[in-house]
């Protein structure tokens, strides 16, 4: 169960941490099977960093299968799904698998690709998870996302009636000099540096934390992709619950 002040961290930034959702064992069922489709699969061997390629593989069928993942949505998640959309839908499996290998490349805020997975025809009734089967340090590819940018999104769309995905995405990330430095490749400030929107705070964040800790984010929350510039695997799943209709 989320506390007082989780809830109001979740209504303020749009993202949550919930630490050791799932057990150190769990997890590392998780990373066993994800292992045996990659090595089934791409011919990777564990053991052998030469032959981690591709750097994001994809269309990893078992693994998405797999009942080992069950476990995330264990008690504590479960709990907060409740406290967050009330009766929420049973969703199928636990959602995309998501791997990013070392890449040997210096680690830097993306500049590209910040979107939402969702649009904005009307309001979402949608959580999204975030789960951590593997370690992830900062720089190590942990999706970066910008906190409070649902707020800044709602109040956009409170001002006019633009609904068309693109548009509005391209409006709000044109609307303050903030986020026009953020997609910018040329940047004047560093985007990791927190700001106030006209009383709306928002700042970078990156996923990171250990295996089994599990993320809880808004739908309107926007995330781009970035580089794993460490030495491990990047491992996390994630997927929307729905609020029962």
């Amino acid at each position: 169960m989320l506390t007082a002040d989780e809830l109001d961290v979740f209504e303020r930034d749009g993202i949550v941490k919930i630490p050791a959702a799932f057990s150190p064992d769990d997890a590392a069922r998780m990373r066993d099977v994800l292992w045996n489709e990659l090595s089934a699969r791409h011919g990777m061997d564990r053991a052998d960093r030469s032959t981690w390629d591709p750097l994001r593989p994809t269309g990893l069928k078992t693994t998405k299968s797999s009942r080992a993942a069950l476990a995330i949505l264990g008690p504590q998640v479960r709990s907060a799904l409740d406290q967050l959309l009330g009766e929420w839908t049973e969703p199928k499996h636990a959602g995309q698998v998501l791997v990013t290998m070392p890449e040997g490349v210096p680690w830097s805020v993306p500049h590209r690709q910040w979107h939402t997975d969702v649009g904005f025809e009307s309001p979402t009734e949608a959580v999204k998870i975030w789960a951590l089967f593997g370690d992830l340090e900062p720089g190590g590819g942990g999706t970066p996302q910008v906190a409070g940018s649902h707020r800044i999104i709602e109040r956009y769309l409170s001002t006019t009636d633009e609904r068309e995905f693109k548009a509005v995405r391209d409006q709000v990330l044109r609307s303050d000099p903030w986020f026009r430095n953020l997609t910018s490749e040329e940047r004047a400030v560093d985007p990791m540096a927190p700001a106030e929107l006209d009383g709306l705070p928002v700042r970078v964040v990156e996923l990171t934390g250990q295996a089994g800790d599990v993320y809880l984010t808004h739908p309107w929350i926007l995330h781009s992709i970035a580089p794993n510039a460490a030495g491990a695997p990047r491992m996390m799943r994630s997927r929307f619950i729905w609020k029962a209709r």
